[in-house]
């Protein structure tokens, strides 16, 4: 957290300090307080919440062994966070084969082969090579440039596994990486057993049969770059955070009104209903003051409960808050209305945190 945001951190109210020693059978005077609440420090009040950060782990955070502050007080540097603006383009699967299928036919014999037979089969191996090398190329391009997920920022490899799966990302990039070696093996085989046919009608069989189990195999395995292009959408179309801006997060119970505070103190619009859990994903706004610019976050609901009955939307909420150095508002609904009640919404704070 930066030393601004902190500053701005410190001028928030505090709670009466009664709330803190409902519990407590000590006078309001003693110096000590419930060890229910000191046992863990809390976002509102402890600025060193912000120095560890935490990890998915069968969906539950654990601290990060790498990113835990040293005896000095100094922490490690977190990875930048932007991978998923980074991503490449991936085309549907069957423009991939469309254009493979329309190139590769277009490759020409070698010139200067006088004789049919072996003019047939130098063009029908070629032909097979360049089709497998077609398909195989932009398969190869996607297991390179998407990022492998153990070297994202936390913040970003806990997206992926709320947001995907646990797994989903890494089965869908490995099932990308066996048809790639499938298609060169495949391709290649049959491109040599062309080159070997013996009279110019056998080499054109032998074209024909390699494109048609070429073809077979990518259909029939194709689906995984569909997969991975709506994986790239997904993550695309997750919000932008810079980690050097001044960033708000807004915390609360479902339906408080959060996402209506967001769309009128910032440029974000997420939509508003009276329902809980509207906010299906973290959404983000920007506010512009005296030349400066700010973040805001806007987050599910959390409801009070352990962390193990949470949802994946409750834990996104969780993410952000583990993972990025933001300032943390709380939004109370002090009419009840929102479906929890003032005084559970307050002791859910003082143990929300603590938990994540």
């Amino acid at each position: 957290m930066s030393s601004a945001t902190w500053s701005r951190l410190q001028l928030w109210p505090m709670p009466p300090s009664s709330l803190f020693f409902t519990r407590c059978k000590l006078p309001i005077a003693g110096s000590l307080v419930p060890p229910t609440i000191m046992q863990q420090p809390t976002l509102c009040f402890c600025r060193q919440i912000q120095t560890t950060t935490y990890e998915v782990v069968n969906g539950s955070y654990v601290p990060n062994r790498d990113t835990q502050p040293s005896k000095d007080g100094k922490i490690t540097p977190l990875e930048a966070v932007g991978a998923f603006q980074k991503l490449p383009m991936v085309m549907p699967s069957v423009d991939i084969l469309y254009s493979a299928l329309r190139k590769a036919k277009r490759i020409s014999p070698t010139k200067g082969i006088a004789n049919a037979a072996k003019r047939e089969r130098n063009k029908g191996a070629k032909q097979l090579d360049a089709l497998m090398k077609e398909l195989a190329l932009p398969l190869r391009t996607y297991k390179e440039n998407f990022p492998n997920k153990k070297y994202l920022h936390p913040y970003e490899r806990s997206l992926v596994e709320l947001t995907l799966g646990d797994g989903n990302y890494e089965e869908v990039l490995g099932k990308i990486d066996t048809l790639r070696k499938k298609l060169v093996s495949v391709g290649k085989e049959h491109a040599s057993i062309c080159a070997k046919s013996l009279s110019k009608r056998e080499a054109e069989e032998r074209l024909s049969e390699g494109m048609k189990r070429i073809e077979e195999i990518f259909n029939s395995e194709g689906k995984a770059i569909d997969d991975l292009l709506n994986i790239a959408k997904t993550l695309r179309a997750m919000p932008v955070v810079d980690l050097d801006t001044p960033t708000l997060c807004l915390v609360g119970a479902p339906n408080v009104g959060k996402s209506s505070l967001v769309r009128l103190l910032s440029t974000g619009k997420p939509e508003v209903c009276n329902y809980p859990f509207t906010t299906r994903g973290i959404l983000m706004g920007h506010i512009t003051l005296s030349f400066q610019n700010f973040q805001v976050t806007d987050t599910p609901g959390l409801l009070r409960r352990r962390d193990d009955d949470r949802n994946n939307l409750e834990k996104l909420t969780l993410a952000v808050l583990s993972h990025l150095p933001t300032a943390v508002l709380y939004v109370h609904d002090l009419s009840g209305e929102c479906g929890t009640s003032p005084l559970d919404q307050q002791i859910e704070y003082l143990i929300c945190p603590a938990s994540c």
